[in-house]
Order: structure tokens, then sequence, then C-alpha cells
């Protein structure tokens, strides 16, 4: 059970939440057990409400449609995603610090040109092209680009393109803002050789699917990013980018490898991507049973009180950056939020279950929010006896989880007491 952690991390919860502060729960309707996940109302004088609502990655579009809805209720959305490196809009207090800053933003959209280019086999004729077929391969993409357009002196970025050569150069001109100079002054480029693919040698989509994405296919279950408005423009990406959350991991003295485990690069993550793939073809061999089973298990894990503190036991460094880190630069861009925008009535915050007890504490420690109101979500829904699972069976996997919970706070303690 551990090795289906790190799939669900942005689920896993920092600090066992109070009884009256659940963020999910088991339900029980007739024969059917749901995992249901809250959306919480806060409210404090003088400031927009702030909705924090709750997601699991995978789930029902049931789901995701009730999410919906809720969410075009909110004049701002702040949402997860951990962003590419360099997707930030440049910037800097210090001129090395805005040269590095632009010259991570051109990379990254000089990357996205010419996967843009590739994968539609057009050449694009300006920035604005690459920003809206950035949003063909992902939906957050086209903000991302956006984004990072713009150099930290505030000038859009030169596009260059050499159909002879299929080229294509991205230049920011610098602090002067013309060609040529020396310094801060000099020129910054990023170029790309475009290799156009003939239709019979395209990559297959199927295998761009990252694990979360893969484990939705395989249950029948559908995506959030594939179930979810994020190029809307009230739409904001409020997250760390990659390399931040490598740095935090290094400096917190964590094995930066597991980074690669979330996203599904490393080589176990494969494996697991390739284990999903035969859920379907299990499935019918079994005559049926597989899926339901394996929802059953998400459900038992994801609700039980305390399956955090496996994580935690495990590796706490991680839990620290994945959780606690990114929350804090939430809280940041939900305070700059609050202090410029006008008129503003609500703000959503559109996070994994899991970030919500930590965010839940520092809205009311940080800015004086109580929770005012509650809509639970069934999230994803099965019925026991379908699975491959007996009430035996389903009886021992949770003593064995709840031991292992135990094991995971004892370590804990005692790394505590250690460092005490």
């Amino acid at each position: 059970m551990i090795t289906l952690l790190p799939l669900l991390v942005s689920l896993s919860v920092w600090q066992q939440p109070e009884p009256e502060q659940l963020w999910t729960r088991r339900s029980e309707t007739g024969s059917i057990v749901s995992l249901d996940i809250v959306s919480r109302k806060y409210s404090a004088e003088g400031k927009p409400d702030v909705w924090l609502i709750g997601v699991v990655h995978i789930g029902e579009q049931s789901f995701y449609d009730d999410v919906a809805s809720l969410l075009e209720e909110m004049d701002i959305v702040l949402y997860e995603s951990v962003r590419p490196t360099g997707s930030r809009p440049p910037s800097g207090l210090t001129t090395q610090e805005r040269v590095n800053s632009t010259e991570k933003a051109l990379a990254f959209v000089a990357d996205t040109a010419k996967r843009c280019a590739e994968e539609t086999s057009t050449m694009p004729l300006q920035l604005e092209d690459v920003v809206r077929e950035a949003a063909l391969l992902d939906r957050r993409l086209a903000g991302f680009v956006a984004d990072a357009s713009t150099d930290a002196w505030g000038r859009p970025f030169v596009i260059q393109i050499d159909e002879s050569t299929k080229t294509i150069t991205l230049m920011s001109l610098g602090s002067d803002g013309k060609v040529g100079g020396k310094g801060a002054a000099s020129d910054l480029t990023e170029r790309r050789v475009v290799r156009f693919r003939k239709d019979s040698s395209k990559t297959d989509k199927a295998n761009e699917k990252n694990v979360q994405q893969e484990l939705a296919d395989a249950l029948g279950l559908e995506f959030q990013l594939d179930s979810l408005s994020y190029e809307s423009q009230n739409w904001f990406c409020s997250d760390l980018t990659m390399g931040e959350v490598e740095a935090k991991l290094i400096e917190q003295g964590a094995d930066a490898s597991l980074l690669e485990a979330i996203t599904g690069e490393s080589f176990s993550a494969q494996i697991a991507t390739g284990m999903m793939k035969l859920i379907p073809m299990l499935d019918s061999l079994t005559g049926g049973g597989i899926k339901e089973t394996a929802k059953l298990l998400m459900i038992e894990i994801l609700s039980m009180a305390g399956s955090d503190q496996m994580l935690e036991g495990i590796q706490p460094e991680l839990a620290q950056v994945i959780i606690v880190d990114r929350n804090t630069e939430l809280l940041r861009d939900l305070a700059a939020t609050i202090g410029i925008a006008e008129d503003l009535s609500t703000i959503g915050v559109l996070y994994g279950a899991g970030h919500m007890p930590d965010l839940s504490k520092r809205l009311h420690a940080e800015f004086g929010y109580a929770p005012v109101e509650d809509r639970w979500f069934e999230s994803m829904a099965v019925d026991p006896r379908a699975s491959l699972l007996s009430e035996k069976d389903l009886k021992r996997m949770k003593v064995m989880l709840q031991y292992q919970l135990y094991k995971a706070r004892q370590k804990l303690e005692k790394e505590n007491e250690s460092a005490e």
C-alpha cells in the first residue's frame, strides 16, 4: 500500500484535522460506498469570501461537474499546478536576477514553441500563435506562455521564424530594448530547430499520459486536468515551479529523485503505468472486479484518518515541500489578490484536498478567516460486492493500514525526540 502514496500525495493530509474540519469522508448509501470531498467557504470582515475547493486528481465526471458549477461562482480562481521551470513572468530586484529569470523564460517559451510546431506541423508566425496552440497541448500551457513572454524589463519577446531552416528564435533585447549592447543590455537568445514528423511517426498521445492519467483510464474515471476549465481568463496558477520544488527538496535534505516518482518520470512510475494498462485486461480475464477493487482500496485509503502520517513517516521532508511550502506560495498570491483586486467578492482556491487542513489553519491565523459553509461532493463510488475483496479481506486490509500508520507515527515521534 505504501507504493500507492506518491500517486495520491496531493490528498495526503499534513496534520490530522479536527472532527468538524474533515476534508474527505467515506459515505455509504445502501450498498454503495463513496469518497466525498468538501468545498468550504470562509469569511472575514472587510475581505472577499474565500472558498477552499478540495479535489482529488481522478474521479467521476459528475464530481468535476459539481466542482465546475461552484467555480463558476468565483470572481477569481487560484489553482494548483507545479509550473514548468521558466513559466513565471520574468522579474528581479538586481540586474543579474532579471537576466537569469529572462533566460529561463526564453528557454521555456522556445521549448513550447518547438513542441507546438512539431505537434501541429505548422511554424508559428507570432507569439500569439504559440499561446493559442499551447492550449491544444495542455489547457494550462497557454497561460504559462503568456505569463513568460515578456522579459524582466517589461518588453515582449521577439520571435523570428526561418522557414528554410525550420528554426524558431526567441529574443529579449535586454535592458535597453535595442539590438546589440553589452552587459545587461546584451541580447538574450534561444533558438530551436523544428523537426516535423510524418503522420505515421507522430507520438502516440497515450504514451504521453502521466501516471494519474493512466490510472484514471484504467479505472474508468476522469482526470482532473482534462475535466476543468484551466484556460478560463479568471483562472491563475498559484504554485511553485518544478525547479523551485526540486531546490526546496534539496534544501530540506530530501532525495530530489522523489520528484520523478511524483511526475511519472522514474522507472518505478513507468512500471506502475504499465501495470495500470493491464487492469482492463485483467478485469476481462477475471470476469470483472479488478477496477472495483482498486477504487475501493483508494476510497478506504484516502478516507482513513491519519493516512497523512504514513507519508510523513516515510519522508517528512517531502511532505514539508509538497504541502507546506506550496501552500506558502499560494497564501502570498492570495494576500496580493486581496490587496490589489477591486470589487472582488469571491476567491476560489482549487487545490488537492490534502493541502486544505494546513491552508484552513493559516487562513484563520494570518487573515482572520472562519468557515461558514460546506458543500460535499461525491468524487467516486463503488459497490464493494462487485470487488474481489470479501468483507473479511476488507477488515484485514484496514487493520494492516492502521498498523502501518501506527508504525509511521512511531518513527516520526522518535525522529522528533532525537532532533530535540
